[in-house]
């Protein structure tokens, strides 16, 4: 990607609801003490500010230098303190940056050619008794459904940034519930913004824990 693209997912990141369902999704962990939280495929870095803001220190990589440099530029006013950027992938890259009680991927896996591959290399991450977070747009997300919700949200700022993200969803790339099932980890399913996004909760199941598994 270029500076272009790094400056149009930054504009994207700042739609007021584009913020408010990933602040959704980061409270669904508890407050942070300085645990490690590792933001995969940051991007401009929305989510890797919001965990830093729950008290999380937080590192967030992207594949892609430019996004790195504007997640930096953007978290620069937090300090040394805040969230540090560095360029990375998933797999032996993405090992590199350590483990993490937290790991997230916010519109990652739809986007990678081998899912299974990427969610392993995810969970590789975590520390023993980690959380995996993960945010990906639902099967809701469509121009119809998205018209429907912004009927019921009337001066919902920046909607055409909601309109985009269903006409530029691709169907095939849903993430499914049956995909994230993975041997000795609890999935929790979170609908956010009316149902049109999933955060999804992968923890480790505590032993003798029947594990049931979603409906898709």
């Amino acid at each position: 990607m270029s500076r272009l693209s790094a400056l149009f997912f930054t504009r994207v990141q700042a739609a007021p609801f584009y913020r408010a369902l990933h602040e959704q999704a980061v409270g669904l962990l508890p407050a942070g003490h300085g645990q490690v939280w590792l933001d995969m495929g940051c991007g401009p870095g929305l989510l890797s500010r919001l965990a830093h803001q729950r008290g999380y220190r937080v590192t967030g990589a992207d594949a892609d230098p430019a996004m790195v440099r504007q997640a930096r530029r953007q978290a620069s006013h937090l300090g040394p303190e805040g969230p540090r950027f560095e360029v990375g992938r998933l797999g032996e890259a993405g090992q590199a940056l350590g483990a993490a009680e937290v790991v997230s991927a916010a519109s990652l896996l739809a986007v990678l050619p081998d899912r299974p591959a990427a969610l392993r290399d995810l969970l590789r991450l975590l520390r023993p008794g980690g959380t995996l977070l993960l945010i990906e747009p639902s099967a809701m997300m469509s121009p119809q459904s998205v018209r429907h919700y912004l009927a019921g949200q009337p001066g919902l700022r920046d909607a055409w940034v909601l309109r985009l993200w269903a006409r530029t969803r691709q169907p095939a790339r849903l993430v499914q519930a049956a995909e994230l099932v993975v041997p000795g980890f609890t999935l929790a399913q979170h609908p956010l913004l009316g149902g049109l996004v999933n955060a999804w909760l992968l923890t480790p199941r505590p032993a003798g824990l029947k594990l049931v598994e979603p409906t898709p």
